[in-house]
């Protein structure tokens, strides 16, 4: 029976047909195209090649006999560089048909006898296209999977919530490709229940002062935290009906995520894009459980151990680990560095600025010093306007550096209060912690906690007398101290 043909409608594949034999090719062409896929045309092996090495090919049509290469040839340069192509090959005599071994040797996914006619070609054609959707979605998953595996280490670092949103929001847009997007998320306490959210109170809780707010933010929602005020009324309602239901949301022009973990709704991840996959929607599940559990995690981490105003962490918890640095300096013989930093001028600014303006030029502070932190570097604010790094495995000179890349932020720093220019600068003092050389004689085990404690403070101390140098002469400088030594346990430092 004739195929039904209902028109053109582009399928989204590109083949490339290969075949010296031009009037064939100009029929088949049109054929295929009558099919809705993208053709490219070569009249040899090399030309065939080219394209698919130039182009996104899903299905490569191969004459078994064309004028510089065989068959054989091109695939096996093919399988070089373009293992997922996949492969039909055609001939017109039915004696040059391809052995059984070949194909399995090369990977190649069919054979078509051109005397069979057009139909039979079609349905080689469906076939492979089939495996190469059914290869691409794997692919796809594979590499989604993957990018949300590599990218877990980020969305569980210890930092500032701000930071978690933005990873979460440039992490989910580029797994589906979205150029505008926004992550929001619901009120301090106003976290819902699915199993509750049909009722009243929580439709309420939307609507407080308050609101659904947008803490991340690309393209065109990167203007205003107001959810109301970007979106039309309509695609509120669609956000707010996700947050109620729990539940992935397709609709035009757009894909809503809510960040669900367990019966608790944190908030949604709003992408610009339809999601029309079944790959990328699970995807995306997947991302947004994980994403979920990461801000769920730092809130309540920055409930217990961070310093609300400036984002970095609380004296006693930064304490805690400086005293585990200390340790793993110990073990590892490696060396550990302190910046101490004390911020110029904070006394004269609250004294003509008031306290808010002082509040935000520590908040400023604050946030240099996260920019400037790698990874395993740990910031604490120590004081008033006085804030402590400990930079693990850092000698001199990259604890200078350091303290240099601090200066130079801070000279970039300038924050504004009624209509004031306040410049923010601060003063820095280094100590390194050498790596010991203690033989394991001089200790017992286990080494008593207050051995760290007591080398933990001696760092410290050492960087609070380097800052004091550096105020000393005159502010926003660094001054590298007298480094820290590991004494034998039991002894005096």
């Amino acid at each position: 029976m004739a195929r039904r043909r209902t028109g053109p409608s582009n399928t989204g594949f590109s083949l490339v047909l290969a075949d010296d034999d031009p009037d064939y090719v100009g029929a088949t062409q049109l054929l295929l195209q009558s099919e809705g896929h993208h053709v490219l045309v070569a009249g040899n092996g090399q030309e065939a090649l080219r394209l698919v090495r130039e182009n996104d090919v899903d299905l490569l049509l191969l004459d078994y006999f064309m004028p510089d290469l065989t068959a054989e040839e091109v695939v096996a340069e093919l399988r070089r560089f373009g293992s997922e192509i996949q492969v039909v090959i055609q001939t017109g005599y039915a004696d040059e048909r391809p052995p059984r071994e070949m194909l399995r040797r090369l990977d190649i996914q069919g054979y078509h006898d051109k005397s069979e006619g057009p139909e039979k070609l079609l349905l080689w054609t469906d076939a492979a296209l089939k495996a190469a959707h059914a290869l691409r979605r794997l692919n796809r998953s594979r590499r989604g999977l993957r990018a949300i595996l590599d990218g877990t280490s980020t969305l569980h670092r210890v930092r500032p919530l701000t930071d978690v949103f933005t990873d979460v929001l440039n992490q989910g847009a580029a797994l589906v490709g979205a150029g505008s997007c926004f992550l929001a998320v619901l009120p301090e306490g106003g976290v819902a229940h699915t199993e509750d959210a049909a009722a009243d109170g929580f439709l309420a809780l939307i609507a407080e002062e308050s609101g659904l707010t947008i803490q991340a933010g690309i393209g065109r929602f990167s203007c205003g935290p107001k959810l109301d005020e970007c979106l039309s009324r309509e695609r509120y309602t669609e956000v707010i009906d996700t947050l109620r239901r729990g539940e992935l949301r397709v609709s035009d022009g757009a894909t809503i995520v809510p960040l669900t973990v367990g019966d608790v709704t944190l908030g949604v991840l709003y992408l610009d894009r339809p999601t029309r996959s079944q790959v990328d929607a699970e995807l995306l599940r997947v991302f947004a459980n994980q994403a979920t559990v990461a801000i769920q995690n730092m809130q309540l981490y920055e409930m217990a151990a961070m310093d609300p105003l400036t984002g970095v962490h609380a004296r006693r918890f930064f304490e805690n680990w400086l005293r585990r640095e200390v340790r793993v300096a110990f073990r590892s013989r490696r060396p550990v560095s302190a910046v101490m930093i004390d911020m110029d001028g904070l006394k004269s600014i609250n004294d003509t600025l008031g306290h808010l303006a002082g509040d935000r030029a520590l908040a400023a502070v604050g946030k240099v010093l996260r920019d400037a932190s790698r990874e395993h570097d740990v910031v604490g604010r120590y004081g008033g306007d006085e804030f402590v790094m400990v930079l693990p495995q850092t000698g001199a000179r990259g604890a200078e550096r350091m303290g240099r890349r601090i200066l130079s932020l801070l000279e970039d720093m300038v924050v504004s209060e009624a209509g004031e220019r306040i410049d923010v600068r601060a003063s820095l003092g280094i100590s390194v912690l050498l790596a010991h050389q203690l033989s394991r004689g001089e200790f017992a085990r286990p080494v008593p906690v207050a051995y760290f404690q007591n080398i933990a403070q001696a760092l410290v101390l050492k960087a609070d007398e380097a800052l004091y140098r550096a105020k000393a002469g005159g502010g926003a400088c660094l001054h590298v101290g007298e480094p820290t030594h590991w004494h034998p346990p039991g002894s005096l430092p």
